[in-house]
């Protein structure tokens, strides 16, 4: 598995981002107040380490990394399973590859292998939500897409997900959580049922909108490029209606921007910028459920 050039990923994902965050539409006036709840949220955003594993029920065949796509946000993989339930709120379990060259995704529980799910999506050690479990078999959200929106129409681009044996991975567990209601345009950060943090925010036009689905937090990282926001804390999800934007994937993010209502962005969750550090201060794996 070769991985991709850093300077290279950097460079398209900066601008990919901005498919989530190029102005459009006309925001709203008199836009609700924002509301913080103050409350301690771990600054770190790797995935915590309280490793455990299944005892092993099944011996892997013999596999070669290299020969399989690396599941990260450029990777189009038709073979990832459809999520069974992308309304639902996660357990709150989460696994992270055991490895640093990643781990076999695989299509079902003792299935074909189909890709490689990388320690680091992008930028940092990230933990992958578990959706369902078979045994000593975890199926997780994934970071790609299922294929582009003009092949698969908006619907068939994310919710893509993987099957990984329990004795390749370590887990742990979250009950923080991120909740995005487009029709009111609010985004909460929870811990079990307690508010941290609640804020008014700008969402996707009708062209572009913000993909209602569950997604989780890929990554947390600065663009020195992009003044408006200090950092943007990039979502596993992806454009419905982009294919592509300056050459690469349109993943959704949140980050703060001068105007943070109504139908104004490509997708991106706008939000203002004194909300922005409750945001930021998540683990990598956080969920994210986006509701109409």
């Amino acid at each position: 598995m070769s991985p991709r050039p850093r300077t290279a990923l950097a460079a398209a994902l900066l601008a990919v981002l901005l498919a989530g965050c190029g102005t459009g539409g006309t925001p709203t006036t008199d836009p609700a107040p924002t509301q913080t709840v103050r409350a301690p949220v771990a600054s770190e955003r790797t995935h915590p380490p309280a490793p455990t594993s299944a005892a092993p029920a099944w011996t892997p065949p013999p596999l070669d990394l290299a020969a399989l796509p690396v599941a990260d946000p450029w990777a189009v993989l038709p073979r990832a399973v459809p999520d069974p339930e992308p309304g639902a709120v996660p357990s709150g379990l989460l696994v992270a590859p055991s490895t640093p060259a990643g781990v076999p995704l695989y299509d079902a529980p003792r299935g074909e292998p189909f890709a490689v799910l990388p320690r680091a999506a992008y930028e940092g050690d990230t933990s992958y939500p578990v959706v369902a479990q078979d045994g000593d078999w975890y199926q997780v959200m994934l970071v790609v897409r299922r294929g582009l929106p003009s092949e698969v129409g908006p619907s068939g681009v994310n919710e893509a997900t993987g099957w990984v044996w329990a004795a390749d991975v370590t887990t742990s567990t979250t009950d923080l959580r991120i909740t995005a209601t487009l029709s009111t345009g609010e985004v909460t950060l929870w811990r079990g049922e307690e508010v941290l943090a609640r804020t008014v925010a700008g969402i996707g036009t009708p062209e572009t909108p913000t993909p209602v689905t569950r997604t989780f937090v890929m990554s947390i990282y600065p663009d020195p490029n992009a003044t408006y926001s200090r950092v943007f804390v990039t979502f596993g999800a992806h454009s419905p209606t982009l294919d592509e934007f300056s050459g690469g994937p349109a993943p959704i993010a949140i980050h703060a921007y001068p105007s943070h209502s109504g139908a104004i962005s490509n997708g991106c969750l706008r939000i203002p910028a004194d909300m922005l550090d409750a945001f930021a201060g998540v683990p990598l794996g956080t969920p994210v459920i986006v509701t109409a």
